[in-house]
């Protein structure tokens, strides 16, 4: 199996390649895309957006397609889906399976549908657009560029256009049958093999423009701002005379625009998918500039890239500095023109490799594919719901703190949709739908109570449009986290839009004692995780549309937040301060402990402010020894326990809990649950313990003997050196 992860990168994408820590099986042709690429077999449009005027498969050819319709017809043969499917990735085929790091992997799944990593939104709202965010919204730029860098790697190029051309095979095996029976029926041929290049070029186009767009336009909003303080900036003693050696605000200034420099140009030459070798597939004449800019190998284009950028550049500054043969500029005009020279190149270079960009850009495919939906409904008449299902599963609120609340929810999540092109045509029409657990008869935070509940209505008409794959629930800290500050940033290091409100997305269909088929990809996912309201839409919504994740691959990039919230795709810089964060909240909550091992007389909770605000997830490092069951601390509350300081206490609890699964630690996690039972001062009960811990081994002992071994979900801490860049 081919391993990716030792890849060392580019000046540009050196962090991403260190960052790999939690590696999963890539199957690099995304499987959604064979359901996709049906659906324009059968006459919807290409992922560009165009409808081309060609033979397409008929409603009654696609019978050959069934699952249940053996092929060829009339032999012994597997239904073709299920052999093509097989050649994306499987137990029978896995020879061209890649191992990848989970950071590039989910961003290469979301930028396969043409998803943007960010939307404007997002991007304001993370103050990626604030200087003092500039390394993050650089790392959030490159991180694309390692995954096409990742895309072009020699083997996972091979192993890319093999995938393809296997299944073209399959579709040229089809189109025998059919075009047999066509010419029976005296129909014009079809080919459902060069409907599969069709596609696939079209699906390319729109996936790399899209990613590329975003890249440049982003890159070139943090350029502005740079470019006009070099021009404006006069350091001590510069009165225009010969130039010196710039000082400490230039040098920055000037690194920060090589950065963008060097995204700008990689991104040029890097997203791109070059279709060298695919059947069926026929290249345009080549364009203007040396033919290695356009070499399907990304080293040489790389390299051909670079030596003919120097050219371009020095043409340009040559031609700049005709301008001032009568002045001699400051040193912030000659830094700022030595600077507009290379852009100058840059822009001319993006032709010569990439071409004229796209008059129009190709929308998600999702929004074109949910705009189709909701206009088939207009039309047979059907006003029916869309979005998600929300149940309140908090009641402890007056009926005007719960309105106020709905109101900052709605709020912030249809602040959505900047930067998705076609985004307007279906944003009025994805609603939350508000159900009342109460009314329902679900006690408070009855998760599973309303899984069952949710169930049972899906199937429903009124409710068939729904989102199945999840639905949100409001939960005690849900509320909070829109009503208090109880879930902010505790320092100033910590981005302060990765800390706004969020809502719990529940996995309906989600079996604890089954678990889920690889829980080494998404250690410690219970069926439930907490997302950002302004993310239900863009991301959770689009990728549940689109197939191409569920719940537990969001979870990893959730699980290394303070509070377990996703916030969007994540970064090393920003996964870095995560993790130093919550272990020195690890270390507080330590000190406390040992204080009360200490002085078991004094009372040691502190003021409700302070804990709210500093202590609100579980810790993300590596505990010291699992403890045994008699040195289980028994929570001794103050004497006037409030309803808020109970419902701290299950949260810390529940997370610790987590955090011990998590861990690779299940015994010591079932322990919790007599705490969690008990009421605060309670003293647990050692023999309930002793079946806690029974039932557990129990469970352990049946995933051995089925083969899944121990929920061992880490292995150690990761400890990156962290380059910004």
């Amino acid at each position: 199996m081919y391993s990716h992860i030792q890849a060392e990168g580019t000046s540009v994408t050196i962090a991403h390649c260190k960052a790999q820590n939690l590696p999963v099986v890539d199957r690099i042709l995304e499987p959604q895309t064979i359901p996709h690429f049906l659906q324009f077999a059968l006459g919807e449009p290409l992922p560009n957006g165009s409808q081309p005027n060609i033979e397409r498969l008929s409603v009654e050819e696609a019978s050959f397609l069934q699952h249940d319709q053996n092929f060829p017809p009339g032999t012994n043969g597997e239904p073709i889906v299920t052999s093509v499917m097989a050649r994306i990735g499987s137990d029978r085929d896995s020879s061209r399976l890649c191992m990848v790091g989970k950071n590039i992997q989910s961003l290469k799944s979301r930028l396969w549908e043409g998803i943007i990593p960010l939307s404007d939104q997002l991007w304001q709202e993370k103050g990626l657009d604030r200087p003092e965010h500039f390394d993050f919204a650089c790392q959030h730029l490159s991180a694309v560029i390692a995954v096409f860098q990742y895309l072009n790697v020699p083997t996972v190029r091979l192993y890319l256009r093999d995938t393809f051309n296997y299944i073209y095979d399959h579709w040229t095996a089809l189109d025998t049958v059919l075009n047999k029976r066509r010419a029976e029926q005296g129909k014009e041929r079809v080919s459902v093999a060069g409907l599969w290049t069709r596609y696939m070029t079209a699906h390319f186009e729109m996936m790399t423009e899209r990613a590329h767009r975003w890249v440049t336009v982003h890159a070139n909003a943090l350029q502005a701002p740079l470019l006009r303080a070099l021009l404006q900036y006069r350091p001590p003693g510069d009165d225009g005379g010969p130039l010196h050696e710039p000082d400490a605000v230039q040098w920055k200034i000037t690194d920060s625009l090589h950065m963008l420099t060097e995204i700008i140009g990689n991104a040029d030459f890097t997203i791109m998918i070059p279709m060298d070798g695919y059947k069926g597939y026929w290249a345009p004449p080549p364009r203007a500039g040396p033919a290695a800019l356009h070499a399907a190998n990304l080293l040489a284009r790389s390299k051909a890239y670079h030596e003919r950028l120097r050219l371009l550049t020095r043409e340009a500054i040559s031609r700049n500095a005709a301008a001032w043969t009568d002045s001699i500029p400051s040193s912030g005009e000659s830094y700022h023109a030595t600077s507009r020279s290379q852009i100058e190149g840059l822009n001319k270079l993006r032709k010569e490799v990439r071409g004229a960009p796209l008059e129009t850009v190709p929308r998600e495919p999702w929004i074109t594919a949910c705009a189709s939906k909701l206009k088939s409904g207009r039309e047979n008449g059907k006003d029916e719901k869309y979005g998600f299902a929300v149940y309140r599963l908090t009641y402890g609120q007056t009926e005007s703190e719960w309105t106020e609340f709905v109101r900052k929810v709605e709020a912030h999540v249809s602040d959505w949709g900047k930067g998705q092109t076609g985004s307007s045509t279906i944003k009025e029409h994805l609603k939350l739908h508000w159900l009342d657990g109460k009314e329902l008869g679900i006690s408070e935070g009855g998760v599973d109570a309303s899984k069952q509940h949710f169930k049972s209505i899906k199937d429903d008409d009124d409710w068939s449009n729904l989102e199945d794959g999840a639905f949100l629930v409001v939960d005690s800290a849900s509320f909070a986290s829109y009503t208090t500050n109880s879930y902010s940033p505790a320092t100033s290091q910590l981005i302060t839009g990765d800390f706004s409100g969020f809502l719990l997305a529940v996995d309906p269909d989600f079996d604890p004692q089954k678990g889920i088929t690889r829980p080494n990809e998404s250690p410690g996912f219970n069926g439930q995780m907490r997302i950002l309201g302004s993310l239900v839409w863009s991301d959770l919504y689009s990728l549940l549309a689109s197939q191409t994740s569920d719940l537990k691959d969001y979870w990893p990039l959730a699980s290394g937040h303070p509070n377990m919230v996703y916030v969007g795709p994540t970064i090393p810089w920003q996964r870095y301060i995560w993790q130093k964060h919550s272990e020195m909240r690890w270390e507080l909550l330590r000190a406390v402990i040992d204080h009360v091992k200490l002085n078991p007389g004094m009372p040691v909770t502190p003021p409700q402010a302070e804990v709210t605000s500093a202590v609100t997830s579980p810790p993300v490092v590596e505990p010291t020894a699992a403890p045994e069951t008699a040195s289980l601390p028994s929570p001794t509350p103050p004497a006037e326990q409030d309803a808020v300081n109970g419902a701290l206490r299950t949260f810390l609890l529940t997370e610790f809990q987590r955090y011990l699964r998590h861990q690779g630690q299940p015994r010591t996690a079932a322990m919790v649950d007599e705490l969690l039972h008990i009421q605060p001062g309670e003293e647990p009960d050692a023999g309930r313990l002793r079946q806690l811990v029974d039932d557990e081994e129990r469970r352990q002992e049946q995933r051995r003997q089925d083969g899944l071994g121990e929920d061992e979900e880490t292995s150690g801490e990761y400890q990156p050196d962290c380059p910004l860049q």
